[in-house]
């Protein structure tokens, strides 16, 4: 394992239970609705750091085709040089 993919693994050991706050959170809303006249949202009942992650991702850049044409550019170069080395 490579130092940069530690520190990737490190910064999302959090994310690790996410699924199980998610269906407690499911759960508690589903409830916290039936006994409720107004509209509520799972966001109502508990927000989680990753809430706050989603909606910055929601907001993110629109990109134009030129950047899509980069980026398609680099990666098949990167692919291109992989083949190369015998790594893919």
């Amino acid at each position: 394992m490579k130092p940069y993919e530690l520190v990737i693994i490190c910064d999302s050991l959090h994310l690790r239970t996410k699924d199980n706050w998610e269906q407690a959170r499911l759960i508690s809303y589903l409830i916290a609705q039936t006994n409720s006249k107004k509209k509520l949202k799972p966001t109502d009942i508990i927000k989680f750091e990753w809430d706050k992650t989603q909606d910055k991702k929601e907001s993110s850049h629109t990109y134009t085709l030129d950047e899509v044409e980069k980026i398609k550019a680099v990666a098949l170069e990167r692919e291109k040089k992989l083949r190369e080395q015998g790594i893919i």
